[in-house]
């Protein structure tokens, strides 16, 4: 019990961590055990995979040697629901904790996270019970994956979504305003819980 509290709060703590410049290093943020060690709970109800529509943002501009993964979520719960994440890069801000629930189709929540342009995963999900969230919870867990190839100067995107918990849940990704743009890694995503 005392192990999942000082999880919880250094979780809680990193909202409050400040954004500093990029280093050479990139920031990992969020401990993603809290949503795996009870495996004994967690059953995937569903699991999609989407490949990432290529289109080119602002004008299609040259390679740049950072990028942002830019994430927004619809919360239409109709409670507040709370992120757990393993981010990469510089946060602007971090997923919104607590999100609060919105009318759908509106989307009231948003992270971006910059870094260099490279090959990554960006993991996150949103739940409506942090101290179970592969149980008696609604929870949405995505992944962001993003692949350079060096030799063509190029990205590409896959976006993975897999609904959790035992409230049935409904996760939304939206493919039409989801995107990478493969001249500037530059990645969109957008999503809801239900």
């Amino acid at each position: 019990m005392t192990r999942n509290v000082k999880r919880f709060l250094a979780l809680s703590l990193l909202s409050l961590t400040p954004s500093v410049a990029f280093a050479a290093e990139q920031q990992a943020y969020g401990d993603f055990d809290v949503l795996f060690q009870r495996s004994e709970y967690v059953s995937a109800d569903k699991v999609e995979t989407f490949e990432l529509q290529a289109r080119h943002f602002d004008g299609g501009a040259s390679l740049a040697t950072t990028s942002d993964d830019n994430f927004y979520i619809g919360n239409w719960t109709g409670v507040n629901t709370f992120p757990g994440y393993s981010l990469l890069g510089t946060p602007a801000p971090l997923p919104p904790n607590p999100l609060p629930p919105i009318a759908s189709p509106s989307l009231n929540g948003y992270f971006r996270l910059t870094l260099p342009a490279q090959t990554h995963s960006q993991i996150y999900y949103y739940t409506t019970n942090p101290a179970d969230p592969g149980g008696a919870a609604k929870t949405c867990y995505w992944q962001l994956n993003i692949t350079f190839d060096p030799a063509t100067a190029t990205c590409t995107g896959t976006f993975s979504q897999t609904a959790l918990g035992t409230q049935g849940v409904i996760c939304g990704f939206y493919g039409a305003q989801s995107f990478i743009d493969p001249a500037t890694c530059y990645a969109q995503i957008v999503t809801s819980i239900q």
